[in-house]
């Protein structure tokens, strides 16, 4: 390939002529390549994710634990508000557990809280 500058020959590969520096020819495209828009990859890593989604699916499974579960319904509802002003974030089905386990795990945390009063005050035989 011969620069149309200044007439140097160069290799067929070459981007720029090797005399005088000068392009002579387009450099090769490189795919543009998102993680972030890779379905197969954002379901082994949480790319894209609202952080809060993520903290409430975990703490949503500890809420089986009773203690962790008020956390799990505050931190799905702020989720959910974390998703709704940033549209692009996803992580809904996560927020949306750790509010459905932090609600269960919080009526099985107030039954266990009414059994221990109930207990108490039942005077012994």
């Amino acid at each position: 390939m011969f620069c149309h500058k200044c007439g140097e020959e160069n290799l067929d590969d070459s981007i720029y002529c090797a005399k005088c520096g000068t392009q002579i020819q387009q450099p090769p495209q490189v795919a543009n390549y998102s993680a972030a828009e890779d379905p197969a990859l954002r379901l082994l890593i949480p790319i894209g994710r609202s952080g809060l989604a993520i903290a409430a699916g975990y703490v949503g499974l500890f809420a089986v634990l009773l203690v962790p579960a008020p956390f799990a319904i505050l931190l799905g509802v702020l989720a959910l508000k974390d998703i709704k002003r940033n549209p692009k974030k996803m992580g809904r089905g996560r927020a949306i557990f750790g509010i459905i386990m932090g609600i269960l795990g919080s009526i099985g945390l107030i039954a266990f809280a009414v059994s221990m009063i109930v207990n108490r005050a039942t005077p012994l035989p």
